[in-house]
């Protein structure tokens, strides 16, 4: 009896050590108490998936932004950015700018994949050097900022974040 009872506690505890260990890696709509990425939108110059550099900052213009750092072999980051592309329709009225390190080749089969890549709000762009990356002291991805119209920081989020969320501090950000 004692051992079937140090069994069913052993599968609980491991039941919700797991439990809390995936709560954290989802990081579903926990927001910092204290931002801590770039109270401002950086001026970057980058590479688009085309080879043109291209500037945050007009790319951005005066539209609320929301800024993703990711990595298409991250599992977080596929499904993110899979949710954020199958409702880009609510995203239409925003600017949507995202970047990675990865090759070109990778990041252009990623992003063919999304079925994004011709909507004129959404663009990818490649951080080669990792000027971004440094600059942000980008730990985990996907990394999110959501931007004012005026570049200023709204929110900042790491893991997956709810679609309802990003749209919400998008829409305050007008």
């Amino acid at each position: 009896m004692k051992k079937t009872n140090l069994i069913i506690l052993l599968i609980v505890l491991l039941g919700g050590a797991t439990y809390m260990g995936y709560l954290s890696q989802i990081g579903t709509t926990a927001e910092a108490a204290t931002l801590t990425a770039p109270s401002e939108l950086p001026d970057f110059t980058l590479n688009d998936i085309n080879g043109n550099a291209t500037s945050i900052h007009e790319v951005a213009s005066a539209k609320p932004t929301l800024f993703i750092y990711y990595n298409s072999t991250c599992h977080l980051c596929q499904e993110e950015l899979g949710n954020i592309s199958k409702r880009i329709e609510e995203f239409k009225g925003y600017n949507l700018i995202l970047t990675t390190v990865q090759p070109l080749e990778e990041m252009i089969d990623f992003v063919n994949g999304l079925g994004i890549k011709d909507k004129s709000n959404v663009h990818f762009l490649l951080d080669s050097e990792m000027k971004v990356a440094s600059f942000y002291q980008v730990r985990s991805v996907p990394s999110i900022y959501v931007y004012d119209g005026k570049k200023k920081l709204v929110a900042e989020y790491v893991g997956i974040t709810k679609i309802e969320l990003l749209l919400e501090k998008l829409s305050a950000g007008k």
